[in-house]
This record gives structure tokens, C-alpha cells and sequence, in this order.
């Protein structure tokens, strides 16, 4: 009696869902609860920001080196920031005064307030 091998079917796509899942798994990075948001924003990528004040959207980046921009399309401005604790600290330009905001995570974005009142939203 002879065994007869049967063809595998190892079409490409069958060979790549492993892969893609794998990848999926790896490049998901999910926020520890213990992980300061001030990191979690200063990840080099674009958030949307809005100026709870003057209803204006802006465009923030914060680079894990601790500088950054931020844009309103016309012009910009390049903050220092620094982590603290409860949130994050912004020098805007050199000379200019630190400006110290408490972070929270909300169902609409990061928020960013100072003595209880919101000051900005960060959203992707």
C-alpha cells in the first residue's frame, strides 16, 4: 500500500494572515494605566488640538525629546514641554513663562486644564 501525499494549499493570502496578525499584535502598543499621558501625547505624530477659549483648531506635535510645534496653518510656534506628574508643563517660546496643565483622559480626547477649567482637547 503506498501513502499518497496530498498538495498543501499554501496559497499567499493563507500565508499572510499569520503575519499580518502578528504585526497587528506587535505594533499595538496599548496606554498603561500607570503611563503618563504627557508621554502618551509627546509620541512625534499630529493631534488635532482645540482652544476651549477661542474656539480655534490647531495642530500639536510633541516630540519625546521635549520640543514640538504647534500650527494654526498660518503660523507656528516651537514649546519646549517637560512631564510632570499630573500632566505637563509648556514653556511657548524661550523667555516666555511655564505654563503647567493637568491632563485627563475623556471619552472625547486628552484634555488639558488649569485650576479646574479645560484649556484645551487634544483629539486624533
Amino acid at each position: 500500500m503506498s501513502v499518497a501525499c496530498l498538495p498543501r494549499d499554501r496559497s499567499i493570502q493563507a500565508s499572510l494572515i499569520p503575519l499580518i496578525a502578528t504585526l497587528v499584535v506587535l505594533a499595538s502598543q496599548p496606554v498603561r494605566a500607570d503611563e503618563p499621558l504627557a508621554s502618551v501625547i509627546a509620541d512625534g505624530k499630529p493631534w488635532e488640538m482645540l482652544v476651549v477659549k477661542r474656539r480655534a483648531s490647531n495642530i500639536l506635535v510633541f516630540r519625546p525629546d521635549g520640543g514640538g510645534t504647534i500650527s494654526d496653518g498660518l503660523a507656528s510656534i516651537h514649546p519646549t514641554w517637560r512631564a510632570v506628574p499630573d500632566g505637563i508643563c509648556i514653556t511657548p517660546k524661550a523667555g516666555d513663562g511655564e505654563k503647567c496643565l493637568e491632563l485627563t483622559r475623556t471619552k472625547g480626547g486628552i484634555e488639558a486644564s488649569q485650576n479646574g477649567r479645560t484649556v484645551w482637547v487634544l483629539k486624533r
